[in-house]
């Protein structure tokens, strides 16, 4: 009897160590991140031009964080070198969260496209927090190219050597032309310009044959009738546009899941703040309001960890590497 008693005072206090365990991790596990309280304006750094669809998204979450914080965001649009000019400023910063930059993948590609003109070492500057979103992106064409899609197009091509054209005004987008030439295996010249606009209006003209653009930039000329789009660069039909199969329905594999509009601070920025605006921004996204404008902008909610995107980013970086160097592609001068 006494022998039993001493068993089950013994099984009371493992029980009791393990109920205490279970909910201390509870706890912690349900413990909010730290808190972001900045004691300044913020500066949201954008690296293009005002009206694109980086600078777009940018402002939507700036007045949306800044009523969380009860500071200003203040978007800075800092453009010129293909992003470098903001990149290089956000790099110089205070890793305090009181300066941070919204870029698109072009971030990724710089180093190995322009490495001499970059203040900075991509991999280390800048501190990953989080997506914003994902854009997607269209292959437009000019209407006077006969092709109706992708396959279409490509057979054409290989028929014509360097008889067709594509245009971009950075390298996120020039990637995309860069990617199917290699994959597909045929050759067309790329036009580079200093802005998206002179290249659509080439575009529909029929100066330039083909480019890549966000689903919203080319939507108002597809609607008019001055410009096709062949495919849709996602890993799903947009619904903008639910009649045009993604390049993966017509049997062209990774040119999906390359756009970001992604969220960095300056390298060694301390992980609590790090994790403090990602909590932020994740509710943002939670917002109904900013869950339609993303939509209207023909973009997916983003919001991965600050983990997840770091390995994204780095991943991205590794990729660009491989493909520039492999086929020996360099920064044109428009």
């Amino acid at each position: 009897m006494e022998k039993n008693m001493k068993i089950m005072k013994h099984l009371h206090r493992c029980i009791a160590a393990l109920v205490a365990g279970s909910l201390a991790q509870g706890l912690a596990a349900a413990a909010p991140a730290a808190a972001f309280h900045p004691t300044r304006p913020v500066t949201l750094v954008v690296p293009y031009g005002a009206g694109g669809g980086t600078d777009v998204v940018g402002r939507l979450f700036a007045q949306k964080l800044g009523a969380m914080w009860r500071q200003p965001v203040v978007v800075e649009n800092r453009a010129g070198a293909n992003g470098a000019i903001g990149a290089a400023y956000v790099a110089k910063a205070a890793p305090d969260g009181t300066t941070l930059l919204l870029s698109v993948a072009s971030i990724a590609i710089n180093p190995y496209m322009m490495a001499k003109q970059l203040p900075y070492d991509t991999r280390t500057a800048f501190t990953p927090i989080t997506t914003l979103a994902f854009p997607v992106v269209v292959m437009v064409a000019s209407t006077k190219v006969q092709a109706s899609d992708v396959q279409g197009f490509i057979a054409e091509a290989r028929k014509n050597p360097d008889k067709f054209t594509f245009g971009s005004a950075e390298t996120s987008t020039r990637m995309y032309g860069e990617r199917l030439k290699d994959s597909e295996h045929f050759s067309m010249r790329h036009i580079p310009y200093k802005g998206s606009p002179q290249w659509m209006s080439d575009l529909i003209s029929g100066q330039v044959d083909t480019g890549y653009a966000s689903i919203t930039s080319a939507l108002p000329f597809l609607n008019e009738g001055k410009v096709k789009i062949l495919g849709v660069a996602s890993t799903h039909r947009s619904a903008l546009v639910p009649q045009v199969p993604t390049f993966l329905e017509q049997g062209v594999k990774n040119l999906e899941s390359h756009s970001w509009y992604g969220l960095f601070g300056p390298g060694k920025m301390p992980p609590d703040t790090v994790q403090a605006i990602y909590h932020d921004v994740k509710a943002v996204l939670a917002d109904a309001e900013v869950q339609d404008k993303l939509r209207f902008l023909g973009a997916d909610p983003g919001g991965e960890t600050p983990a997840r995107f770091s390995q994204r980013f780095q991943a991205d970086m590794n990729e660009y590497e491989d493909l520039i160097k492999r086929l020996h592609l360099s920064e044109d001068a428009p």
